[in-house]
């Protein structure tokens, strides 16, 4: 074999060496790139099922919180209508004493001519209702010889007088009531305007 055959095939061998080489050298790239992605791929698909979990989590906190608010709410309602309730019946129990009176002042009205006894009936039965009223934390406003207040009285007139001085109220024509510190109603009141003046000649 001459020399130059020789190099041609050492050459080609080399060659082919080289292609093989650059070959594999694509390959193990390719691989490395694949493995490269497939990391990437595998930790996205880890963020998603975090975040899918997270959702899952936010919901279900959502749903308890709402359920819990629903509930807060029926509650809410049950115990305003369950203290109406309540208070309505006080008021009517605190009320059927003066009821009770009513029909016994009646009866006794409709056996008897006699006056002074339906009188004194009438008054027990102011008596029993004020103690109603008092019970329920209702209390009468009491005006008269007290100094004139638009807070809780209601003038009707004014009304001279010798003795009473101005802006006393002389006379009480309706209770007035309050609840605690609420004004219910006004008394109305006659207020004295004080001592008449004389018409000078």
């Amino acid at each position: 074999m001459s020399s130059s055959k020789k190099e041609k095939k050492i050459k080609d061998a080399k060659k082919e060496n080289d292609s093989i080489s650059a070959d594999e050298e694509v390959e193990v790239q390719e691989e490395n790139f694949l493995t490269e992605e497939e990391a990437k791929i595998e930790d996205l698909e880890k963020s998603v099922a975090n975040l899918k979990d997270q959702v899952a989590l936010s919901e279900d906190k959502f749903l308890r919180l709402n359920a819990e608010f629903e509930n807060f709410r029926k509650r809410s309602i049950r115990e305003k209508n369950d203290a109406r309730v309540n208070a309505q019946f006080d008021t009517v129990s605190a009320v059927l004493p003066v009821m009770d009176h009513f029909e016994l002042a009646l009866m006794s009205a409709e056996q008897s001519d006699n006056f002074k006894a339906l009188l004194d009936g009438m008054k027990l039965i102011k008596d029993e209702f004020e103690k109603s009223l008092s019970s329920l934390g209702i209390e009468p406003i009491n005006a008269v010889g007290e100094t004139f207040d638009p807070n809780l009285h209601e003038a009707i007139a004014n009304e001279p007088s010798e003795d009473v001085d101005e802006d006393i109220v002389v006379k009480q024509w309706r209770t007035g009531y309050k609840y605690g510190d609420r004004l219910l109603r006004p008394s109305t009141v006659v207020v004295s305007s004080g001592a008449k003046e004389e018409d000078s000649e």
